[in-house]
């Protein structure tokens, strides 16, 4: 295995370096506080440098910069961000009022003209009827402009036509280069996608055995602790006490064991979580699609920061059907994901990140764990592989290695409801504690040899000629399995709604 670390892109670095106090400044013209205009300067040039090989060759690309500002203001204000909230952002206006007065006459495209010609970055001969006085007051104005520092700022996912590009794919790119480990500003998130009332909820204490926790039906069961009404969960994960859920909004957020809940950052909701236990550190794929983040949960901080575009990237980022970022495992520092360059695996510490462009024949990267990988070779088709030793296919779809690299479990069964355990090297099924009939939501490892599984009623869920129909309430099931001895232990039994959106913390 050859690893790469990924450069910066020198060119597109000057370029931005040189035009990025310009570009705060005629959001500063604009009429924004400093603060503001540095977000949308920064957003700009994040989305200058997934498409920089072809607008470096445009006639004159400081005027496509300039649009691109714009477009950023008019998506913001189109999406009612609350701009004050920024923690970048300052109570007043940073252009002094008489000036402000006379442009604010102006309307925002002849505005921003004004403000770029003034900045010497577009030629005076172009402006239409414009006052040679106030064009002379905006140039005696604009050594005097702040410039408030880069931001971290990123065109969030929007999904209506002023970005369509940017709601399919984003990625974080800042002047200092693409790797970057960081202790960054604190998250901030758009009120109009965040779980409503974010403030701490009751915990209700329960006699509970599970050796995770999980979420059904509008509730969060803590492992050891009790029972939180939650809505909306798509993903969850379990840290030291704490359980830190990802809300279908984006928001990821901690769950403390005494109903405190604290924002770590915002998630593609689609993408999952991973955690780290060991180290208190969880991982997820940012709003923007292609940026990795990484949270010390007990801390509340994001504590590295991933981007994963290569250079030479950016005209395959409007591509729709390109495969974004995709967590496999999360051993702290390492953490291995998929792209559509390939596999990596990148140190969250040191920033170095290395890569492996994947043989088709080889399949999809499903786990790994040690010398052991479970590869994806065909639609119901899971293919066990060591480092030394013949690697072995069987029957399934997606899984998970045991530790100890002991097993592997895979969906399999009716409807991919069921799970088949085989053990690893020898390929040979054994005893999981379900059975082919069984409706496995979610299923987990929880030590080397021991599952817990989610598990429903199966007339409770709707059948191939029910199409539309929503999950009835029926019982659902926590139980834990010893892999092989067929002894199980039933943690809990209750209703709840036994569709997919029940899940096991990972």
């Amino acid at each position: 295995m050859v690893g790469t670390d990924r450069g910066a892109r020198p060119d597109f670095e000057a370029y931005a370096a040189a035009r990025r106090p310009d570009l705060v400044r005629l959001g500063v013209l604009l009429g924004h506080p400093a603060g503001h205009a540095a977000v949308l300067a920064d957003r700009a040039l994040v989305r200058a440098q997934r498409s920089w090989r072809r607008r470096r060759e445009e006639h004159d690309p400081d005027a496509g910069l300039r649009d691109l500002l714009l477009e950023e203001r008019r998506a913001a204000v189109a999406a009612g961000e609350a701009w004050w909230r920024s923690p970048w952002a300052e109570e007043q206006a940073s252009l002094p009022a008489s000036l402000r007065a006379d442009l604010d006459r102006l309307p925002v495209d002849a505005r921003a003209r004004l403000a770029w010609a003034a900045l010497g970055r577009s030629d005076v001969d172009l402006l239409d009827a414009t006052d040679p006085g106030l064009l002379a007051s905006v140039t005696t104005a604009v050594p005097g402009l702040p410039v408030a520092p880069p931001t971290g700022a990123v065109p969030p996912r929007r999904r209506g036509p002023v970005l369509r590009v940017a709601a399919l794919v984003a990625a974080v790119v800042m002047v200092g280069g693409l790797v970057t480990v960081l202790q960054p500003d604190p998250p901030t998130s758009d009120p109009s996608t965040t779980e409503p009332a974010l403030g701490p909820v009751a915990i209700t204490a329960l006699d509970s055995s599970e050796p995770v926790s999980w979420y059904a039906d509008g509730r969060i069961r803590i492992k050891e602790v009790g029972q939180a009404e939650v809505s909306g969960v798509v993903a969850l994960a379990d840290v030291f006490g704490y359980v830190v859920y990802v809300h279908e909004g984006g928001d990821v957020v901690r769950l403390g064991p005494d109903g405190e809940r604290v924002l770590l950052g915002r998630a593609d909701p689609g993408a999952g979580l991973v955690a780290a236990e060991p180290a208190q550190q969880v991982a997820w794929v940012a709003e923007d699609g292609r940026t990795l983040e990484v949270a010390n949960v007990l801390e509340v901080e994001v504590v590295a920061r991933l981007e994963t575009v290569l250079p030479g990237d950016e005209d395959a980022l409007e591509d729709a059907s390109a495969e974004l970022p995709r967590l496999v495992r999360f051993a702290a520092p390492e953490l291995v994901f998929v792209d559509a360059a390939g596999e990596h695996q990148w140190h969250t510490r040191t920033g170095s990140v290395s890569t492996v462009v994947s043989d088709p024949d080889q399949g999809d990267l499903v786990d790994v764990v040690g010398v052991t990988q479970l590869r994806q070779v065909g639609r119901e088709s899971i293919q066990v592989r060591q480092l030394l030793g013949t690697p072995v296919v069987r029957l399934g779809e997606g899984g998970e290695i045991s530790p100890l690299q002991r097993f592997v479990l895979t969906r399999s069964g009716e409807g991919g409801t069921g799970v088949r355990v085989f053990a690893v090297g020898s390929g040979e099924e054994v005893d999981s504690g379900v059975t082919r009939n069984d409706v496995v939501l979610d299923a987990r490892f929880v030590s080397p040899a021991r599952i817990t599984f989610l598990l429903a009623d199966r007339a409770a869920v709707p059948g191939a000629s029910e199409a539309g129909r929503s999950s009835a309430t029926g019982p659902l099931e926590i139980r834990t399995c010893e892999v092989r001895a067929a002894g199980c232990v039933i943690h809990w039994e209750g209703g709840g709604l036994a569709d997919s959106g029940a899940v096991l913390a990972r």
